[in-house]
């Protein structure tokens, strides 16, 4: 589990209904209409109601908050409801539970979690995201010009999520418009604050019938990770203007005008907006402020204009001209004054752009809803959008992920994954004079979620809906998915729209399957006397077919794009047993794409696996040559290794499963269930080790429909133990987090389950506080049983202690002790079995996630290190750029085997099985948040001495080795077995033959070997001789 929190306290008092509350809408009296909600203790005061899961056209659902103060209502109490909270105003951040219990100065608030105000609710009626505190007046006949203020209070500064908060109103009885009032105000990001907050209604709420509701709402999912804040609002104050017969009023509409990127010391066309008057005595006086200019007749444009009661006695057009002289986002205003009547305001914005600019690199771009460098976004669907970011690129690193502000950046991922269509569109570019305008950028991508795109169009009206011009789509080769990694895309070819007015656009899409993080910086338009150098790249860095029955075929797609190509494109298989086709029905070693095949475009190829050798493991790359240009290699792999003579094992952390606890979890169980039934059947493993599983009568279920699925016998069993759950017994056990197995018992034979290192919270041994307070290993000893082949396992799960910013040291000083632990039991106890460790290990093999600890190893350095003993399967995954949960770009869930199980594994089969997850809508909020780990083994697949199993050091020389090495064994036959191995267990060189034939054989792979530390392995008659090797 990661960075997640065991919250015992649950909210009592809360309950939902479907319908609006029944309080009483305010008549109001006398200007202001205060409440400061220092007697919520009975109930809410009128007029006040508050609501789940409002959105822009709905109240939502009607809740009923929890009105007495207990430990319940204590700010950083997770149980979500709405509460009466102390208020900040007379208390500070670390108040004890009991001061704020006592204190008289109340606030009305709320706490979020991932099933109460935000997520996606599947509790009926919903109470998802969208909490809001509501007030209603029955109307405002007689009455003008309202002004709120209230106070905004972020109350738990241990929580980082940050919720965004905005003032909007509704007419009518059922209204099903919301408008959006003042600006956006935030709570949480681990901040304890108390900020006033305004908002200026103008006369949209003036002189109505009613009913008139005012609510400040969190319409939008929070943003970031772990828990949700505490928000509350307080010392709320709404005053308007009295309204008589003879008032004088002006009425100004709509209110404010946004103007689209205008280039610099240039009028734009003009915007309009309606003003009339009422009752006045004297002349309306317009004046403009900024670089915007005001008409009676589009003709003549000032700062000042000036309007004669008599014209204003009928509605009249005022034009307005936005003329930047500067770069950059703009904002003014038009006041209109009158004597007597309410000064309107007509809100103005606009963004300024040089036409002859070509670098843009968002250093301006601070503001929470403007972008910069004439820039703008249009969101086609969903609530998500292009926005400004801190994260930028760093110059100083620029391949790396060090942040520097700004940049620019889209996320489709709030409390899951969620469907957005969001285009970023440049200012308009004229390319006439350009001999070769090459276009180039950074960008910078995390998570799963579908590729950008980049489009161009040379109609498009520089405002407005983008789907209505025409668009194409550009070759371009964007950084891989979920690589994290500033990369940049250099020279791409625009001289195909080479006229006056161009629009380059990045076009973003999510699913509720995947959502990536998108950043981009340092845009660039360069004109460029020679044409880019000619590019071609792949879709897929590695192809990876898994098990293929002999002299059978398996396909797989790979995409070969290009542009500016000068030639054809040629693939090169290394191995014939890897063929090309670009038409699926002539297959060979060498495949010869045209020009026009690929140029500017994508042509998809078949890659072919078709071995001739049962039981081994194969790879092949794919070279890929084109004119003036070097392009990457495709690695390629398969195995006929049987899947029916293999053993097939899965870790997967299956999150709360079953737990009832709030926001613990997917909030629907049965759906939860059922995915993690579907998963587990298409894993199709002869052994799955769980982790966090709560529910054992779900999970029981869960194995026989698995069994009824696949037609084979499937049994299980659960640990009796969990953290602060001694045994089956302790009143804590129902809803820990338990480790659990399930096995074909047709193939697995267990001989005993246990905990390691094992006491009960009394005891207090060495192994309790480091292993999660009492989570053990757990382990399955089996005899399992392959082709006729059976040998004897040592299964151990393991879900290690958390992560959490705030204790990140002691966090990994808890799981560092517990696998010192773990290794000197394996290596005094089991140090000739075969033993594999698979689960959550919250951390990674290849460095560590947590902060403030040096040096940054892993938690579990001691096996990674004691690479002689000890294979991190698992390792060359995180190497890869894999991640094992939805939300990280890390591999926490993993696998590691001694020696001698490490011998069984098939090379290369180790995956992360995000194709499971993608079968399944909404994985990340209905299933889990980790992915499945997936390992394959094989009797067949070692060396081992014929005569017995002893091993002993291998003569080896010299070392560390440049480009030759010779090893000597005391034995003479021409059987020898060769290995050499990398630490992560990848075999580089296998051979047979005698001394003198294998160390030729070493002598020709040794000076192609990269740098590092090798394991070589020779197995003889008499003996194995094992032995380490540094290359340098």
């Amino acid at each position: 589990m990661i960075k997640r929190f065991l919250f015992l306290g649950l909210a009592s008092g809360l309950a939902l209904a479907t319908t609006a509350q029944a309080q009483t809408a305010v008549t109001l009296g006398t200007s202001p209409y205060v409440e400061n909600f220092d007697n919520l203790g009975t109930a809410l005061p009128a007029g006040f109601s508050v609501y789940t899961n409002a959105t822009t056209t709905a109240l939502g659902t009607a809740a009923t908050p929890v009105l007495t103060p207990s430990a319940t209502t204590a700010w950083s109490n997770t149980a979500g409801g709405f509460k009466n909270y102390a208020s900040a105003t007379a208390l500070g951040a670390g108040a004890a539970t009991a001061a704020q219990t006592a204190a008289t100065n109340r606030a009305l608030g709320v706490r979020q979690t991932g099933s109460f105000g935000d997520g996606t609710s599947t509790a009926t009626p919903p109470t998802g995201v969208g909490p809001a505190f509501v007030f209603q007046v029955a109307n405002t006949t007689g009455k003008s010009d309202f002004q709120l203020s209230y106070k905004l209070q972020s109350l738990d500064e241990t929580s980082p999520r940050i919720a965004s908060w905005q003032v909007s109103y509704g007419l009518g009885a059922a209204p099903t418009t919301f408008v959006n009032v003042g600006v956006i105000a935030t709570t949480g990001d681990m901040t304890f604050s108390n900020n006033t907050v305004t908002a200026d209604f103008a006369t949209a709420l003036d002189n109505n019938a009613g009913p008139v509701w005012i609510r400040v709402a969190a319409l939008n999912p929070t943003t970031g990770s772990n828990n949700r804040p505490t928000s509350a609002i307080d010392d709320f104050s709404l005053s308007w203007n009295v309204i008589t017969a003879t008032t004088p009023n002006l009425v100004a509409t709509p209110t404010a005008l946004t103007f689209a990127g205008q280039n610099i010391n240039t009028a734009s066309a003009a915007q309009t907006y309606s003003l009339t008057g009422a009752n006045l005595t004297a002349n309306t006086t317009l004046t403009a402020t900024g670089p915007f200019t005001v008409s009676k007749d589009n003709l003549t444009y000032a700062t000042t204009v000036t309007y004669t009661p008599a014209e204003l006695a009928t509605a009249k057009t005022v034009y307005v001209k936005f003329t930047p002289t500067a770069t950059g986002p703009f904002t003014g205003s038009i006041s209109h004054a009158s004597a007597g009547a309410s000064t309107r305001t007509v809100a103005l914005s606009g963004t300024g752009k040089d036409p002859n600019q070509t670098v843009f690199d968002f250093s301006a771009c601070t503001s929470a809803t403007t972008l910069s460098d004439g820039f703008t976004q249009y969101s086609v669907s969903g609530a998500q959008v292009w926005g400004c970011t801190t994260f930028g690129r760093d110059p100083a690193a620029p391949t790396g992920t060090t942040a520097a502000p700004y940049g620019v950046q889209m996320n489709g991922y709030a409390s899951g994954n969620l469907a957005n269509e969001d285009w970023l569109i440049s200012p308009s570019f004229n390319l006439t004079a350009y001999n070769f305008p090459l276009l180039s950028f950074w960008s910078r991508t995390a998570f799963n979620g579908p590729a950008l795109k980049l489009r161009v169009s040379t109609n498009y009206s520089g405002t407005g809906d983008p789907t209505l011009a025409t668009w194409t789509d550009v070759s371009v080769q964007f950084p891989s998915v979920g690589s994290d990694t500033w990369t940049q895309s250099p020279s791409v070819n625009l001289s195909a729209y080479k006229q006056a007015t161009v629009y380059v656009a990045f076009v973003y899409t999510s699913t509720t399957s995947a959502a990536a993080r998108w950043s981009l910086d340092d845009i660039a338009l360069t004109n460029s006397a020679t044409p880019p150098t000619p590019l071609a790249f792949t879709d897929q860095s590695t192809v990876a077919f898994g098990y293929q029955a002999v002299n059978t075929n398996g396909d797989r797609p790979l995409t070969v794009a290009g542009s500016d190509l000068t030639g054809g494109v040629t693939l090169t298989s290394s191995n014939p047993v890897f063929t090309l086709s670009k038409d699926g029905v002539t297959f060979g070693t060498t495949l010869a794409l045209t020009q026009a095949e690929v140029n500017a475009q994508s042509k998809a190829v078949t890659v072919r696996f078709r071995p001739t050798t049962p039981s081994t493991s194969y790879s092949a790359s794919v070279a890929i040559t084109t004119a003036g240009t070097t392009v990457p290699s495709v690695t390629l792999t398969g195995d006929t290794y049987d899947v029916a003579n293999t053993l097939e094992l899965v870790n997967w952390n299956i999150e709360w499963f079953g737990s009832t606890g709030a926001g613990l979890g997917p909030t629907d169980k049965v759906l939860q269930q059922a995915n993690v039934t579907a998963g587990l059947t298409a894993l199709k493993a002869d052994v799955f080790a769980l982790e966090e599983v709560v529910d054992t009568v779900r999970f029981r279920n869960v194995v026989a429909q698995l069994s009824a699925n696949l037609g084979v016998p499937y049994k299980y069993k659960v640990s009796d133990f969990g953290s602060y759950a001694d045994d089956a017994a302790d009143t804590d056990y129902p809803g820990a987090q338990k480790l659990a197995f399930i096995y074909r018992s047709d193939l697995v034979t267990p001989t005993a389950f246990q905990g390691l290192l094992r006491c009960s919270q009394a005891t207090g041994c060495a192994g309790y506080t480091p292993w999660a307070s009492g989570r053990f290993p757990y382990m399955m000893s089996a005899n399992v049983t392959l082709n006729g082949v059976t040998k004897a396992v040592n299964f151990i799960v393991i879900h290690a202690k958390a992560n959490a910013t705030a204790t990140s040291p002691n966090d990994y000083a808890r799981r560092q002790t517990g696998a010192q632990l773990l290794k000197n039991l394996l290596d005094t106890t089991y140090p000739t079995a075969n033993t594999v460790v698979v689960g959550d290990y919250n951390d990674v093999l290849n460095g560590t996630i947590a902060t403030g600890v040096t040096p940054a190893v892993s938690s579990y350095n001691n096996f990674v290190a004691d690479a002689a003993n000890y294979v991190s399967i698992s390792l060359p995954l995180a190497q890869a750029g894999l991640q094992s949960t939805v939300s990280y770009k890390t591999v926490i869930d993993n696998v590691i085997a001694n020696r001698n199980m490490a011998n069984y594994y098939i090379n290369g089969t180790a995956a992360i099985r995000t194709d499971v997850a993608g079968a399944i809508t909404n994985y990340a909020t209905t299933t889990s948040d980790h992915y499945p780990v997936f390992t394959r083994y094989s009797f067949a697949n070692t060396t081992t001495a014929t005569k017995n199993s002893s091993r002993v050091a291998l003569g080896l020389y010299p070392n560390p080795v440049t480009n030759t090495v010779r090893f000597d064994v005391p034995e003479t036959g021409s059987n020898l077995r060769l290995q050499v191995q990398t630490v992560d267990g990848r075999v580089v060189l296998q051979g047979s033959g005698s001394v003198e034939q294998l160390n030729q054989q070493l002598n020709q792979r040794v000076g192609t070997l990269g740098t590092g530390l090798y394991l070589i392995q020779v197995v003889g008659a008499q003996q194995t001789y094992t032995n380490r090797f540094v290359k340098q």
